[in-house]
């Protein structure tokens, strides 16, 4: 937890009309896992892999950059903004083309680093759940319906699941090498019996 705890310190934000500390990228943390016999008489690893994922929201740079309040907003804002709203509509083709019936259609999960971060979370070998976040009013109509397209597009992704198993090759050699030394002892009786 002090690795994600860090990582949310570390993270950029900024002021704007919409949000007083909105943040200025994404943030993926991922957890590795690996499952082993206790007794460690089996050689099997079973793998898994976490990402949790926070977006950083869409943002209509006419809502977001406007001063009428008061807050000026400065060219470093405007291009994060633009940024972010490009890797989400990134997000969205690859999600529109792994919902098409059929699979039989090219995802793009190389056009941005978000996409091919997670297509092994959106596309591949894995149970996927998102938790879409939207605000309810009137003002904010545009983004809380963009949200829902993008929830009820993902709702389509249909992926089947399997267990990752591996096999520890020093355990397996050494399992191996034992059983060899069982054998040759086996067959110097056997020889000792015969003669």
């Amino acid at each position: 937890l002090n690795f994600l705890y860090s990582g949310e310190l570390a993270r950029t934000t900024s002021q704007h009309k919409l949000n007083r500390k909105s943040n200025r990228s994404h943030c993926i943390f991922t957890l590795y896992i690996q499952q082993r016999a206790r007794s460690g008489v089996s050689e099997r690893i079973i793998a898994s892999k976490l990402n949790l994922v926070d977006l950083a929201g869409s943002e209509r740079l006419k809502k977001t950059l406007d001063d009428s309040d008061g807050v000026t907003i400065d060219a470093t804002t405007k291009k994060e903004s633009m940024y972010i709203n490009q890797s989400l509509t990134y997000l969205e083709q690859c999600v529109v083309a792994l919902s098409k019936k059929g699979g039989n259609s090219y995802v793009p999960y190389r056009q941005t680093k978000l996409t091919n971060v997670l297509k092994d979370s959106i596309g591949g070998n894995c149970n996927t759940l998102m938790i879409a976040n939207m605000w309810g009013e009137e003002s904010h109509l545009e983004e809380t319906i963009s949200t829902l397209r993008l929830a009820a597009r993902m709702m389509r992704v249909q992926n089947e699941t399997s267990k990752v198993e591996s096999f520890d090759d020093a355990m397996l050699v050494k399992k191996l090498t034992k059983e060899v030394k069982e054998l040759k002892q086996e067959l110097l009786m056997h020889d000792a019996m015969v003669e």
